[in-house]
């Protein structure tokens, strides 16, 4: 099925430049955490998991309200919009980045956040009106793959353009040129009409999220695809947030390392989501979905393989302490058997990810109401959010107790495991139900 129409294709290019953008400015705050602006791998790894948290945060805070906006009323029109609040946030950025200063960093990477917020419900919600539901599937994958290709660019560039020499003030270039880029592309999105023209919109936020909670978990299967796609976000949102200091701290490994897992994760979720379109390319219910019990055993297990391979690792055991100057170069890391098969670990696990992420978003648009569908895709943002805040605090948690990196995975295969059997559980249940 074709998706080559002008809607798709500025749609899918406005999507493609926020992803980047807010993953280049992401992943050089975290490197500028990791390597410059502190000097212990316990003060980085508590930085760079309140990062994570500060970015979603808005995501729990405002998700319904923007769900509301995007039904009430027309979603091209919103998209332009939200896209010149991006060029403004991305020109406070540029300052942030060439003063190095870490609190007006996450201060922008909150604003950053709060503007994702907005645009996060929108994107999803408007592939029904301009494509229907026949290509939803392709249209998905295509965009998750993209997504993640974003997030390899922008954890590539962002990883590397920061740590040259003058590099901050690159970077504040980039990050202020893709925003505008993304606002040009946007004012070429065809018009659209607005889904709920004449609901009301409640102002007050907490009692707005708990209703659309509330409603939305009528809607059984869409209601599981949220709480599945969550559980992917915390698995997700703890590795992405934690490579650095994983390389650092288990591997020995310098930015250079940190840059190419972060990029081999991002590419195995690109190929994974690929894969599963072209093995299933349609999905209508929750019958069409299957293995995904099996999906996330596979992915304890790899979780466990990867906590395993940093015991055995033979540079810089965990609990070391190492300098800069005796950091592994990625040369250097690739030259060792064990870092190629942590390499290639860490795909796998991404590559299951994306496999389980296509079908669930597109479960999820299938069988949510149209009147109703973004404030559904804004649920699954604040539940996504949730997850992501808990993702955080555990993080935060374990290096407060001086549990360490380690136990931290060994924790996650067992939490991942408890997800497989619920899955299998419940989507057994459903299944019965329909």
């Amino acid at each position: 099925m074709s998706l080559r129409t002008p809607a798709f294709f500025s749609l899918f290019w406005v999507q493609f430049a926020g992803a980047f953008n807010d993953n280049l400015y992401k992943n050089a705050l975290v490197m500028l955490i990791t390597f410059s602006l502190v000097e212990s791998g316990e003060d980085a790894g508590f930085l760079v998991a309140m990062a994570a948290g500060i970015f979603i945060l808005p995501f729990f805070l405002f998700s319904a309200f923007a769900g509301q906006l995007a039904d009430r009323y027309a979603k091209s029109e919103l998209i332009k919009r939200i896209k010149l609040a991006e060029v403004l946030i991305m020109l406070f950025g540029a300052m942030a980045l060439i003063a190095q200063s870490t609190p007006l960093l996450l201060g922008t990477l909150f604003f950053m956040g709060v503007q994702s917020t907005f645009f996060g419900p929108i994107k999803y919600a408007i592939l029904p009106e301009y494509l229907g539901s026949a290509r939803l599937m392709h249209a998905n994958g295509w965009f998750n793959a993209s997504t993640f290709v974003a997030i390899l660019l922008g954890t590539l560039m962002g990883g590397w353009v920061v740590m040259v020499d003058q590099g901050p003030y690159w970077m504040a270039l980039a990050v202020v040129s893709l925003a505008i880029v993304g606002w040009l592309t946007a004012l070429t999105l065809p018009q659209t009409r607005a889904q709920s023209p004449e609901m009301p919109l409640e102002r007050h936020l907490w009692r707005l999220t708990w209703q659309e909670v509330v409603q939305t978990r009528t809607f059984d299967q869409a209601w599981f695809a949220i709480l599945s796609i969550a559980c992917f976000w915390f698995v997700g949102a703890t590795f992405l947030s934690q490579i650095p200091v994983l390389v650092k701290d288990g591997l020995g490994g310098d930015e250079s390392v940190a840059v190419a897992l972060l990029v081999s994760f991002a590419l195995g979720i690109g190929l994974g989501a690929l894969w599963i379109v072209w093995r299933h390319p349609r999905i209508e219910s929750l019958r069409d979905v299957g293995g995904l019990g099996r999906s996330w055993l596979l992915l304890a297990l790899l979780v466990a393989l990867t906590a395993w391979q940093l015991v055995s690792f033979p540079v810089a055991p965990m609990g070391d302490q190492v300098s800069h100057e005796t950091l592994l170069t990625l040369t250097a890391f690739l030259s060792l058997p064990q870092g190629i098969m942590f390499a290639l670990s860490l795909m796998a696990i991404s590559a299951v990810g994306g496999r389980l992420i296509v079908p669930l978003y597109t479960l999820l648009l299938q069988r949510s109401p149209r009147a109703q569908r973004a404030r559904v895709l804004a649920v699954n943002n604040i539940v996504n959010a949730l997850f992501m805040v808990l993702s955080a605090l555990w993080i935060m948690a374990v290096y407060a107790l001086g549990a360490g990196l380690l136990t931290l995975l060994w924790m996650l295969s067992v939490m991942v495991f408890a997800v497989s059997l619920w899955s299998h559980r419940r989507r057994r249940v459903l299944q019965e139900t329909v």
